[in-house]
């Protein structure tokens, strides 16, 4: 009696106890700021680059469409998550507009890696949620014939806003 008694506390007590998980995952490659201070516009070259930063997410001329890909956001199951987006190349030139002057051996490369955190809790009957997700951006403008980075811009630290439902 005394040991049917003791396994079943046991059991309600397992169910009554919160539980916990934690999940991360990345994408891209990680883009480490100390790298990122050693760029010198007009002196580093893009191998350099390439090997600080491993391959980019895009490669992009002046004024064309780009398909890029999107990092890896927990998505509401009731959405379908898109896993690219097609972008024009503009955008990313308009970021060194005012520093260079464009030409036709001018290419952006964008560079990202995204951490999400996902973290359960669960309950005897409930379950809750927390997830937090951050991106670092990086874009480098390059002239293809001489394999300088020209320019730079860098985003740290970026969060998304998460809508309900």
């Amino acid at each position: 009696m005394k040991r049917s008694m003791a396994r079943i506390l046991l059991a309600l007590s397992l169910c009554i106890l919160p539980g916990c998980l934690t999940l991360f995952k990345y994408s891209g490659t990680e883009i480490k700021a100390g790298r990122v201070s050693q760029i010198q516009p007009g002196k580093t070259l893009k191998r350099d680059a390439l090997e600080w930063f491993g391959p980019p997410m895009t490669i992009s001329a002046h004024s064309e469409l780009v398909v890029v890909p999107k990092a890896s956001i927990p998505d509401n199951e009731y959405r379908v998550p898109r896993r690219q987006t097609v972008v024009n190349s503009d955008t990313f030139f308009d970021l060194f507009s005012s520093e260079v002057e464009f030409t036709q051996y001018h290419r952006v490369y964008y560079f990202y890696f995204s951490e999400s955190r996902d973290l359960t809790y669960y309950f005897l009957v409930a379950q809750y949620d927390e997830i937090d997700t951050r991106f670092d951006k990086l874009w480098l403008l390059v002239d293809e014939r001489t394999g300088i980075v020209e320019g730079y811009f860098f985003k740290e630290g970026i969060r998304p806003l998460h809508r309900p439902g």
